[in-house]
């Protein structure tokens, strides 16, 4: 039997440590600014572009998870990342306003699309939260015309530990490596903090609006109760067309 399975068991554990080592602070602040976000009645975003799409929505409507979860989809699911002005558009379709806070979680941190709706949604007045990893992102380039990388511009910085090209562990063919992590190390953070977030809230004596699993007697009825409130700011609303005649 190969080895593989525990060598990347092993792999992820050390990773793992290393975020929550690395990262306790910037944990620490990303979860009060959610718990206060949420507490004030604003917003509370996540945006993601491909597979880090996967992150985004590793928050919404779920068991355990906060209700305010709005994850921002990266309809073209990835195929316009390296191309300006997309950011902008998809930005356009949710009403973003000072206050509210997201999380925009990019491995690499230099592509346009990541980049542009941090930019904007510093200028708007929100909390930008970066997921990214500083290991691959310190040795690329970045695409944007600024000439920054995502966690440049963030207020708060989470690093997932993540390797250089996501993927760790070589084969014996030396020119390929399997074991991408960075789908398990964000969905990490995500939970991570959306727990202690909720701990906050309760500390500060806000009764936190956490989903309970729909399998259950009891799901449906008191999501249904979370639902009422926040369920006309979990829709992507509509831009009207230009009329081009």
């Amino acid at each position: 039997m190969s080895h593989i399975f525990k060598t990347y068991l092993d792999a992820v554990t050390e990773q793992l440590n290393a975020a929550i080592d690395e990262n306790e602070a910037e944990l620490e602040k990303a979860s009060e600014v959610i718990a206060q976000a949420i507490i004030d009645d604003k917003n509370y975003f996540l945006f993601g572009s491909g597979h880090s799409a996967l992150i985004a929505r590793e928050a919404f409507w779920r068991a355990g998870g906060l209700a305010p979860a709005m994850p921002i989809p990266d309809i073209m699911e990835g195929d316009v990342e390296r191309l300006p002005g997309h950011g902008l558009a998809i930005l356009a379709h949710y009403n973003v306003q000072p206050g509210d806070v997201i999380i925009i979680i990019s491995n690499s941190g230099i592509n346009h699309l990541p980049i542009e709706i941090a930019m904007k949604c510093k200028e708007i007045g929100l909390t930008v939260i970066a997921l990214t990893s500083k290991k691959h992102s310190a040795t690329v380039t970045p695409r944007h015309p600024s000439g920054k990388r995502l966690m440049e511009i963030a207020d708060i910085v989470i690093d997932n530990q993540v390797v250089r090209g996501d993927a760790m562990l070589p084969l014996s063919d030396e020119r390929f490596k399997v074991g991408a992590s960075s789908t398990i190390l964000g969905a990490f953070a995500i939970q991570a903090i959306t727990a202690r977030a909720s701990e906050i809230m309760l500390e500060k004596g806000h009764t936190p609006p956490l989903l309970i699993s729909a399998n259950t007697p009891e799901g449906d009825e008191h999501n249904k109760s979370i639902a009422d409130k926040y369920r006309s700011r979990l829709i992507r609303f509509a831009i009207p067309t230009v009329d081009a005649k």
